[in-house]
């Protein structure tokens, strides 16, 4: 059977709590890859407009992973209500899917 993969997007406004997230689930082999972006997020919150430079951080996994990578993230970030948001892949580079499914068979 061939694995369903996922993108999963979180923001905090800490860049070290993003790169704690990204490390932890590097190192137990939960995402393939992270992508952290800087950005300007909008948003209402307790009644107020607000605006606050956050990091995205854009995790490409197996879908099967999601319940473990949401764990951590909750474990590590600093808001009391992250955003996480899991898209599906619906279809993709089949080589890049098949690193997706397991980053080792890759080396350098």
């Amino acid at each position: 059977m061939i694995p369903s993969f996922c993108i999963i997007l979180t923001t905090t406004n800490d860049k070290q709590i993003a790169e704690q997230i990204a490390s932890e689930l590097l190192e137990n082999s939960l995402a393939a890859c992270l992508q952290i972006d800087n950005i300007i997020s909008y948003f209402k919150w307790e009644g107020k407009i607000n605006s606050e430079k956050e990091y995205r951080i854009m995790i490409k996994a197996r879908a099967d992973n999601y319940n473990e990578i949401e764990k951590v993230i909750v474990k590590i970030h600093n808001y009391d209500l992250p955003q996480i948001l899991k898209l599906a892949i619906i279809d993709g580079l089949p080589e890049y899917l098949k690193w997706l499914a397991d980053p080792s068979i890759y080396t350098i």
